[in-house]
């Protein structure tokens, strides 16, 4: 498996032991509709490293307070109407077609 062969790998420059990577403990996506007339509305899955470092620190609220916090920092918060949302979406090269939303830029209007 990949992270085994990455937890075992030595490193140059530090002798700390490596420890795996975690998987998210819930996965977001955002749907919405763009300013396109004929829009029907985009369904994005959210790939924001900020998702994911939340959720490391409600590891002690049960999974209704946790994704009741992350709604709140993610819908509440940064997609209020009184803030200008943008999306910075990317895609890989096996999927050309399909955007995934990397991070969010929210300024007040």
């Amino acid at each position: 498996m990949k992270i085994d062969r990455y937890v075992s790998q030595l490193d140059l420059f530090e002798s700390a032991p490596r420890t795996a990577l975690q998987a998210p403990r819930f996965k977001a996506w955002y749907r919405y509709r763009c300013h396109e007339a004929r829009c029907s509305g985009h369904r994005q899955g959210l790939l924001d490293w900020e998702l994911v470092a939340l959720q490391r620190n409600l590891t002690g609220l049960d999974d209704r307070e946790a994704m009741q916090a992350l709604r709140k920092r993610w819908l509440s918060e940064m997609c209020a109407p009184s803030n200008d949302v943008v999306f910075y979406v990317g895609n890989q090269a096996k999927r050309e077609h399909v955007f995934s939303v990397l991070g969010v830029f929210y300024p007040r209007r």
